[in-house]
């Protein structure tokens, strides 16, 4: 894996420095082999000529969560721009065309971490990432949120059409909104219950409008977020799909976990706020009330859909789905005593899941070779394998039937990168003419 990995660090126009660049370039296999962000594994995994002891192989994981070649300000153009390179624009569709690029914040132990991710694949290519301390600091939260879309803007690539963001209840505000028009971004963000929107000349409450919403129907109608001069100036798509759920979710005990939330929520509820109006989230939950550039509800809703690729991604930095092949994400940040070690940490995970996820989709292809889907076939009975565990079962292979296809496979995606912009030499300063023949 490390010479794979140092293709794909000199693709993405890595570390300059040489030793730095080995050190990296070490620790990218060192997570695709040991298949966890633990320090543990990580040093068990780690390529060592010389050879050492294992006190020696923690303080070399130590001290790569001090290097700056995983922080965000350095890893997101490399990563924005690779991720461009590899996805492709939507195909035929509402949504033709488009790029989508989702927004999530997850607690991890004492710190929430919010990431922007390329949709891909029902997955996500983390792109972009911020780190806060939980509690949140006062008026943080946007500006954080604001900060973070603007850093990744700045690194799209100027020939590229922006793409869409796409972000659930807890982002919409007036400062975001304002943020996403001034980088031309379009988006589909899912409103609250208690949102202050402004259509057809009268200003009212979400909730207000979910009044004579009718279930099986979707509506479109032009509005604002706010109100005032300053309200941002949007479509207002507001429906309630029938239920339509998975055969393997259609029972009981499917139904029980997903009214668990609900259940749990009723006695803190009663012990912590008192004072509280009844909760009225069983009731204006399965509404969805989308503030979207898009002026069709087909094309809002086939975009917010994709929004829940970035939950998959997450749970995959954690448990994997099933507990024991996650990467185990939420463990390590949890014991992180500052912001920049969890910074360096999350773009560990990134550049990884770079890596997995490209070998993933590529080993689910129709035009795999035969031998290769040979072996896939034999991974799962289901055929519900995301491209992230695909990608995962193809480096742990213990058949050999990828042991040829998988170098070839990284060495080709490391080619579909672009290339970063030549340096600037400066210029030697020279004496003007007159004072050089004086």
């Amino acid at each position: 894996m490390y010479p794979l990995v140092v293709q794909w660090l000199q693709a993405l126009g890595g570390p300059a420095h040489v030793t730095a660049q080995h050190a990296l370039a070490q620790l990218v296999p060192a997570l695709l082999v040991g298949q966890s962000l633990r320090s543990t594994a990580l040093m068990r995994a780690l390529l060592s000529l010389e050879g050492g002891s294992a006190r020696q192989g923690y303080r070399r994981v130590a001290r790569a969560w001090t290097r700056p070649w995983l922080s965000p300000a350095w890893l997101t153009p490399r990563l924005v721009r690779a991720a461009v390179a590899l996805v492709p624009a939507e195909g035929p569709g509402p949504t033709a065309g488009r790029r989508h690029v989702a927004l999530d914040s997850v607690r991890w132990g004492r710190w929430e971490v919010f990431t922007l991710g390329l949709v891909w694949h029902r997955r996500v290519l983390p792109v972009g990432w911020a780190v806060l301390p939980y509690p949140w600091p006062k008026r943080q939260f946007t500006p954080t949120v604001c900060a973070l879309v603007r850093q990744v803007a700045q690194a799209w690539p100027p020939a590229t059409p922006p793409p869409d963001l796409l972000g659930d209840r807890a982002f919409p505000s007036r400062r975001l909104f304002q943020t996403l028009h001034a980088v031309a971004w379009g988006y589909s963000v899912r409103l609250r219950a208690k949102s202050w929107v402004t259509g057809a000349g009268r200003a009212q409450w979400v909730r207000a409008l979910l009044a004579t919403a009718q279930v099986g129907r979707w509506t479109t109608d032009a509005a604002t977020y706010g109100s005032g001069p300053e309200a941002i100036p949007g479509t207002l798509v507001i429906g309630r799909g029938l239920p339509v759920l998975p055969w393997h979710q259609a029972n009981a005990g499917s139904a029980r976990h997903r009214a668990a939330p609900h259940c749990k929520r009723q006695p803190h509820r009663a012990t912590k706020h008192r004072r509280a109006r009844p909760d009225a989230a069983a009731a204006t939950d399965a509404w969805v009330v989308l503030f979207t550039t898009h002026h069709s509800w087909q094309a809002a809703t086939a975009s917010y859909r994709r929004r829940w690729a970035i939950e998959g991604s997450s749970r995959d930095a954690q448990s994997g789905g099933d507990g024991p092949h996650g990467w185990d994400l939420e463990g390590v940040l949890a014991r992180l005593p500052t912001p920049a070690q969890v910074e360096r940490v999350v773009g560990l995970w990134a550049l990884g899941a770079l890596l997995q996820t490209w070998a993933g989709v590529q080993v689910s292809l129709p035009s795999t070779p035969a031998s290769v889907r040979g072996g896939v076939r034999q991974w799962t009975t289901t055929g519900r394998l995301s491209v992230w565990a695909a990608g995962q079962l193809a480096r742990t292979e213990p058949s050999g039937r990828l042991r040829a296809w998988l170098p070839a496979t990284l060495t080709a995606g490391a080619g579909r990168l672009v290339p970063p912009p030549p340096r600037a030499r400066p210029v030697a300063r020279t004496a003007p003419r007159q004072q050089q023949a004086a």
